[in-house]
Formats: C-alpha cells, structure tokens, sequence
C-alpha cells in the first residue's frame, strides 16, 4: 500500500523551510527600521538640545550638537534606505525555490491520495461484485449459498427464497 507520510512530511519541511525564510527577512527588516527609529529618536533629541543650546549662546557648543544631530539624522536616513530595499535577486530566486518546493511536495502528496482514492475504489468495486455480480454473470455468493443450498433439503427450503431473483 502506498504510505503518504514521507510525502506530507516533505511537504511540511518545504512550508516550515519558506515561513523560515519569510521570518529571516522580516526579523532583518525589522532590526534595520528599528535602529533607525532609535537613531531617528536621538537624532531629534540632539536638534533639539542643539537649537536650544544656539540660541542661547550664538557659537560652540550648540554648533558640535547640530553637527552630531545632522549625522544622526543622515544614519537614520541610510538605515530606512537600507530596510525600504527589495528583496535581492538571491532572495527572490532562493524564495522561489522554496515555492517550487512546495508545490512538487503538495503534487506529489496529491498523487499519492489520488492512487490511495483510486485503490479504496477498486477495493469497494470487488467486494461488491462479490455481492452484486457483474454483468451476465451470477454474485460468487448465489453460488456458494446455492452449493451448500443443494446438499441438504431442509437448507434448500430456507436459503432457496434469498437466491431467487426478482
């Protein structure tokens, strides 16, 4: 008999292996934009203390601070550029990969409950003809019943009504 374990098996490797990938790309992406929003924080922080400290005394100090929030701001701004990027052509193809995976692992278990389908069928079909008879032929159990029916008298009264065809 065919065992479709193996198949389903491979089938769920194939689907955990693309949630994995999927999950990877998130978790980087969301590290960059996280970082970013950080940078982007103290980046405002520091322009803010920058200005303030401008206005309150023309040069020096506030000028390093507006320096240090410009840079700030320039990194946060590299760092979404970086998350905000598309999926490289060694992602795609190693996610497509996956997809092909997946659905050979899914027609393959597909075929498989298919030709078990097919079998339970054929099994169903014979145990049937069993009862039934095929066409122009009599059921294997008429004839049984029918032999043992012809042994005895007091048997061929009682099982002569079920063999009869109506």
């Amino acid at each position: 008999m065919i065992d479709p374990t193996p198949k389903v098996r491979a089938l769920a490797e194939a689907e955990l292996y693309r949630a994995e990938l999927e999950a990877r790309r998130l978790a980087r992406r969301l590290s960059l934009i996280g970082m970013a929003a950080f940078i982007a924080l103290f980046a405002v922080v520091m322009l803010i203390v920058a200005g303030f400290l401008y206005l309150s005394e023309i040069y020096g100090y506030p000028l390093g601070a507006l320096i240090t929030g410009g840079v700030l701001t320039v990194l946060a701004f590299v760092a979404l550029v970086f998350a905000a990027k598309a999926p490289g052509r060694a992602d795609r193809l190693e996610l497509e990969l996956a997809n092909q995976a997946i659905a050979s692992a899914r027609a393959d278990v597909k075929r498989d409950f298919d030709t078990i389908e097919r079998t339970l069928n054929d099994l169903t079909l014979g145990v049937l003809g069993l009862v039934k008879g095929g066409p122009g032929s009599l059921p294997l159990i008429t004839i049984v019943v029918g032999a043992i029916a012809a042994m005895s008298p007091a048997l061929r009264r009682f099982l002569m009504p079920f063999l009869r065809k109506d």
